[in-house]
């Protein structure tokens, strides 16, 4: 019976991410630093939705080892 709810939480949120990077899937390009010498430093356009869905999920990661760290 866990593994089934397991299933579904982790189904519902593949499908709610999903939707987010759907429904935010133009490219934007972030420029890193001004111009120096006539260069733009830049990221290549990724769409904004997966640079939100990275950032919580990395978020996530982080505040997960700390709370492993802060256990020892």
């Amino acid at each position: 019976m866990r593994f089934l709810l397991y299933f579904l939480f982790f189904t519902l949120l593949l499908f709610i991410l999903s939707y987010l990077i759907y429904l935010n899937r133009f490219p934007t390009e972030f420029v890193l630093t001004p111009e120096f010498n006539g260069v733009y430093y830049r990221i290549p356009p990724v769409p904004l939705g997966l640079l939100v869905v990275g950032a919580v999920l990395l978020g996530f990661f982080i505040g997960y080892l700390f709370a492993l760290i802060s256990k020892r």
